[in-house]
């Protein structure tokens, strides 16, 4: 699952993914610059929980997700 979130002209985004080279997870947060940090859990539910204090610290930071599509729009 990836999420996006903007602040201004800039974009980042996490994504929750299961390792690929085994049964972890990983949340990785990828910056505007193109860096990365990748944290690793072996446990779903503790995965959630910081998935959501990540949102919550994002927003606090004032990242907002893009404003959605109008249904039937496509991306030009």
């Amino acid at each position: 699952m990836i999420w996006f979130f903007e602040r201004q002209d800039a974009r980042l985004l996490y994504e929750i993914r299961r390792q690929s080279d085994g049964d972890d997870y990983e949340l990785v947060v990828t910056f505007p610059d193109g860096r990365q940090e990748i944290e690793k859990f072996g446990d779903a539910h503790a995965l959630i929980e910081r998935s959501q204090r990540l949102q919550a610290a994002l927003r606090a930071q004032g990242w907002v997700p893009p404003p959605a599509a109008p249904r039937g729009a496509s991306a030009q």
